[in-house]
Order: structure tokens, then sequence, then C-alpha cells
């Protein structure tokens, strides 16, 4: 959406206003959304199986992955990365 879109529809919603009125709208609007984001963070935790390496995350349920940590054997969390798509090396030699 652009903002020319966003304009014409709080127009059509409120009426012609002022170009500064408008701006200061769709300021508070996109602070607001920020808010709301920084507010809706979650925590999950899943138990891992042995010789599994890929795990299904529920996309309905998050819109971005901060970081992963596991607890290896020696009590000590380890972070690691977050692959988007399957390695291109294998495991067969």
């Amino acid at each position: 959406m652009k903002v020319k879109d966003i304009i014409g529809q709080i127009e059509h919603t409120y009426g012609r206003k002022s170009h500064k009125y408008l701006m200061s709208l769709m300021n508070d609007g996109l602070d607001e959304i920020a808010q709301v984001g920084k507010m809706n963070t979650k925590h999950s935790k899943t138990s891992l199986v042995k010789d599994q390496r890929w795990y299904t995350l529920l996309n309905s349920e998050m819109v971005d992955v901060w970081r992963v940590e596991i607890l290896d054997s020696d009590l000590a969390w380890r972070q690691i990365p977050r692959l988007a798509s399957i390695p291109e090396i294998g495991d067969e030699d």
C-alpha cells in the first residue's frame, strides 16, 4: 500500500484534511504498529529428537525468528544459526 492510497482512505473516511494532519495521523499509526510488534514477543521451547536435523516452525504463529538456542550436554546455551532453506552440502561423502 502506498502513501497516496492511505491518504485516499483517510480522506474518504474523515473528509479533506491538511497534508500536515494526514502525515501526523500516518506517523501515529506507524508508531502504534511498531509498539504492538514489540509487545507481541513470544518465547517457545521444543524438545530435541536424536538424529533429527530439521524442525518445523509454525508460520501462522510468528512473524520473525530472532534466535535459536540449544542447551548442550555441558548445560551451556549454544546459539545456532537459522537456515531459511536446505543447505547445499550434504552428509554423504
